[in-house]
């Protein structure tokens, strides 16, 4: 008669690891020992924050209920190690749509062998597995992570970008990190998460990977939306490519709120009926003549920097946004295109320039300030009907920004009086004396 068998040890979680591959090459800290301990008391477990897996993908555990009541008992940290590695590991018949979340999960477990394991089952997540659980049923952090993880497998992550609750903070991830020219594109083509979180389009400009004909497919399409980014250097650039026309189209697009008006301002747009952006733009609080021609003879002395002293009881123009500078540097009065004038910002200064308030006898002192932006002047300088004017090429002779070929077309048909004077002036480029004398010289019988 054969004796009866003994019950069967308890499971030990550390003898069942050894039996089974350990991770390889898992981005973990030092703080996580695949190594199976050496016997020893148990040392009490560190708080999972410390055990954190180094993921490039943020690590949010998941809200209550993200996980169906019946296989939640598969990322309860009290209950058996054993069974939580058999969910790290894929090991468990749970449907795809609630065995993803628990493996996302399980990387966050006390017990860094589990974490470690899920962690290496999340990043190469059997398509078998992850594709039917690809629907917006996911939580979002869980559908971030997948993001960064299946950025190599295009077929399965544009799903993901399909996504509507698919995070934004993802797409920022791969517009600054993928390499695939067809995630680049759908991250491009998405022009409403583009338009609802611009630093989209600043990880486009850091990915070397990113072509110039897609980052200015972005840009272009944010400027005619009238949105601008200081800090993004070809968002100038794309505006500036536009034709006059286009640009006042794009300027429709930026409003002028309450929050861009002083309290004195708000109260006169009240009094007067009128929206904030109405006020701005009709030139309800505009300068005297006199005013405008004081305010602009400061602009333009040589000797400062063109500072124009502030009026406190209005916003300080230079305080407003980007677009809105823009939009009142071009459409507004003449006060607000004499102080864009002034601005450092080529596209402000630009768009004051090009402002219809800005009549002839303002390019006269303007083409004479040597303080004026570059594009000021090439602007005046390529302005056929500015340039008609004597006094005008006059004083862009004497301008040393006045590009070099016009400074020669232009000096041959000046007044023999008016080359004497350039010819001993210290105030103008040291070529521009020397043409001179030698056109003088020229025309000596």
């Amino acid at each position: 008669m054969t004796e009866p068998k003994p019950p069967p040890a308890p499971l030990d979680l550390d003898s069942f690891l050894t039996a089974v591959e350990a991770p390889q090459a898992l981005a973990v800290p030092a703080a996580i020992d695949l190594a199976v301990p050496p016997p020893a008391p148990a040392a009490p477990k560190a708080p999972a924050a410390t055990l954190a897996i180094e993921a490039t993908f943020p690590l949010l555990p998941l809200p209550a209920g993200a996980v169906p009541p019946a296989y939640a008992k598969s990322i309860d940290p009290t209950g058996p190690a054993a069974n939580r590695m058999m969910a790290a590991r894929a090991m468990v018949p749970i449907p795809p749509a609630a065995l993803v979340p628990i493996i996302y999960q399980l990387i966050m477990d006390p017990e860094p062998k589990i974490a470690a394991a899920a962690f290496k089952t999340f990043r190469s997540l059997d398509e078998k597995l992850v594709g039917p659980a690809l629907t917006d049923a996911l939580p979002p952090q869980v559908l971030e992570a997948l993001a960064h993880v299946l950025v190599a497998r295009f077929e399965l992550l544009e799903r993901v970008l399909l996504i509507k609750s698919t995070p934004d903070s993802a797409f920022v991830w791969l517009a600054q990190h993928a390499e695939d020219a067809k995630v680049i594109n759908v991250v491009v083509e998405n022009q409403q998460r583009i338009m609802r979180t611009n630093d989209i389009v600043r990880g486009l400009k850091k990915n070397p990977k990113v072509l110039r004909s897609d980052l200015d497919k972005a840009i272009d399409f944010m400027v005619r939306e009238g949105v601008f980014l200081d800090d993004v250097q070809e968002f100038e650039d794309a505006f500036l490519r536009l034709g006059k026309a286009e640009m006042l189209t794009v300027l429709k697009n930026v409003r002028v709120t309450e929050e861009h008006l002083s309290e004195r301002e708000r109260q006169k747009a009240k009094e007067l009926g009128m929206s904030a952006d109405d006020f701005m733009m009709s030139g309800s609080e505009s300068l005297t003549d006199e005013e405008r021609e004081a305010m602009l003879d400061e602009l333009v002395a040589d000797e400062g920097e063109g500072v124009v002293e502030t009026d406190f009881s209005k916003m300080p123009f230079m305080k407003l946004p980007i677009p809105i500078q823009i939009k009142m540097a071009m459409t507004g009065p003449h006060d607000k295109a004499i102080e864009g004038l002034n601005s450092s910002n080529r596209v402000v200064a630009g768009s004051a320039i090009r402002n219809p308030k800005i009549k002839e006898n303002d390019v006269i002192k303007i083409s004479r300030s040597k303080t004026m932006h570059e594009d000021v002047i090439r602007y005046i300088c390529n302005n056929g009907d500015w340039t008609k004017s004597y006094v005008i090429k006059l004083s862009l002779i004497q301008n040393p920004k006045t590009p070099p070929t016009l400074v020669s077309r232009w000096l041959p048909l000046m007044r023999a009086s008016d080359l004497k004077g350039l010819s001993k002036s210290k105030q103008v480029p040291s070529n521009v004396q020397m043409m001179a004398k030698r056109l003088l010289g020229a025309r000596e019988p």
